[in-house]
């Protein structure tokens, strides 16, 4: 398990702005966390198509950490 933030950005709605980030969680989680996400995001009652996802993973040698940044960019649904 490491430190996992997962962030949410929004590229085409008509409620949001292009590049709006949706939302940011931080969860501890497993490398397969990224095979995991769903294709479809549901949040605050809106659905969401998962359009890409990207996968950013750090180690520290020093201080024996090791770390990921998932980058999910979505698309409104009707």
């Amino acid at each position: 398990m490491m430190k996992t933030t997962v962030k949410y950005v929004v590229l085409k709605s008509k409620d949001y702005q292009l590049g709006t980030p949706l939302f940011e969680e931080s969860i501890e989680a497993g490398s397969e966390y990224f095979d995991e996400i769903p294709n479809v995001i549901r949040y605050q009652n809106h659905d969401f198509r998962v359009k890409s996802k990207e996968l950013t993973r750090k180690q520290i040698f020093d201080e024996f950490e090791e770390f990921q940044t998932i980058l999910v960019k979505v698309i409104a649904m009707n």
